[in-house]
């Protein structure tokens, strides 16, 4: 793997460099914005925070910053095993050293440090998912949004259990409620402090409510009251940003709540996983309509519905990865796995599917899988299938066709989502 170019240097972000960090981060997502916004909402602690470290490239002449990124200590749940997880954040390039392989750099970097640490998993959000997928990363991360009429929501009766946030009163049991459901949820992550003080935060036109129990939180919701310039919202909207509910009372209440407040707000944007029954429960599924704007699919069908394209994922350490990850169970079977890495090159691994769990042992095996890593990623959390990518060429197989279907089964599993945004 190389980790060098001629010229550059790439070291630990000091104190001293953060009003270069700062110009970095301005011109390559918020140009328009001074530097002194970007120091105060960006970098509130400084740089390299608990949890956080920041990197920094340096052209060895000019002695000037040109590229930087950030690594943030995280864990995520699959199939309720925690994962320790590296974040990767803020890959921002200065303009004069951009299609010079500066980026490349820091992500090949990300990766030696991820392995050399033994982590499994990387995740990004990226501003191009073609950029990050020719290096390994995959797709996994698929958020479902529906802007519907807010008088389309059932108005159940479990409504009259939500109550305002009050944090004294609240934020011990909701962080705990959240723990419990993302233990539950592929994908979601295990929040520190510093995730939930932005979580939390009283931002203008944010608000939280909780349905309570005999007494006891059992879900909550967080949404954003909005008035954008847009063509969406004509009136008063909201946009939910996270929801959590361990019953269906619970999630009935929220609902129910949100559809008391029809006489002030129009439209509701309901973010949320793919598997939410959420669309089947409203009176119409179709989009809030926007006068002027309405044209059905094929001349008959609503609109409703849209699909994020999120986060993306990487599979580093892949030892620490098929250790950790538990399968379903089923009868014994062992695979070779070939797999092509644009950065780390051809890797072979042999592994044995039995009792619950996998193991990585030396003999080859005669049944053999080629696969990207960013195909083996989407196999691994469960987001495709291996029949499916050989049908689709995407991947191939030699051997035993039935250990196909075994390996589906193995890693069924409920494709990955995250509240979170780094």
């Amino acid at each position: 793997m190389a980790l060098d170019l001629p010229g550059i240097t790439l070291r630990l972000a000091q104190t001293d460099d953060l009003p270069q960090i700062v110009n970095l981060e301005r011109l390559a997502f918020a140009p328009l914005q001074s530097n002194t916004e970007i120091e105060r909402d960006w970098f509130p602690q400084g740089l390299n925070p608990p949890g956080r470290r920041q990197f920094l490239a340096i052209e060895d002449l000019t002695r000037l910053g040109i590229g930087v990124y950030t690594q943030i200590d995280l864990a995520l749940f699959i199939e309720s095993q925690e994962f320790p997880t590296m974040g990767i954040a803020g890959v921002a390039v200065a303009p004069e050293g951009r299609k010079q392989r500066i980026a490349r750099l820091l992500l090949e970097h990300a990766l030696d440090h991820a392995r050399t640490r033994q982590i499994p998993l990387i995740m990004l959000y990226p501003f191009q998912h073609g950029f990050y997928r020719q290096l390994g990363w995959a797709w996994v991360g698929r958020v479902h949004q529906y802007p519907v009429a807010c008088r389309s929501l059932p108005l159940y009766p479990e409504r009259f259990g939500i109550i305002p946030y009050d944090p004294e009163q609240h934020q011990s049991a909701l962080q705990q409620i959240y723990q419990q459901s993302a233990a539950r949820h592929n994908g979601w992550l295990k929040r520190q402090s510093s995730h939930w003080q932005s979580r939390l935060a009283r931002n203008h036109g944010r608000e939280i409510y909780c349905y309570v129990e005999s007494g006891k939180l059992l879900g909550y919701v967080v949404f954003q009251f909005n008035f954008p310039e847009t063509p969406l919202f004509q009136s008063l909207g909201l946009v939910v940003q996270e929801w959590v509910a361990l019953t269906a009372e619970a999630y009935r209440g929220i609902l129910g709540f949100l559809a008391a407040l029809e006489d002030q707000v129009e439209v509701v944007v309901w973010n949320t996983y793919p598997e939410d029954p959420f669309p089947y429960l409203l009176k119409e599924q179709q989009r809030h309509r926007v006068a002027g704007q309405h044209s059905p699919l094929y001349g008959l069908t609503h609109r409703f519905g849209e699909m994020g394209g999120g986060f993306m994922w990487r599979l580093a350490d892949l030892t620490a990865a098929f250790q950790l990850r538990p399968i379903q169970s089923g009868s014994a079977f062992t695979l070779t796995f070939q797999i092509d890495d644009p950065i780390l090159g051809e890797q072979t691994l042999t592994v044995n599917f039995a009792a619950g769990q996998m193991q990585i042992v030396k003999k080859v095996a005669p049944a053999i899988l080629k696969t990207s890593i960013a195909h083996l990623t989407e196999l691994f959390c469960g987001l495709r299938r291996s029949t499916e990518l050989v049908w689709t060429r995407e991947i191939e197989f030699e051997g035993d066709r039935s250990l196909l279907q075994k390996l589906d089964i193995a890693w069924q599993s409920t494709p990955p989502f995250c509240w979170d945004f780094f």
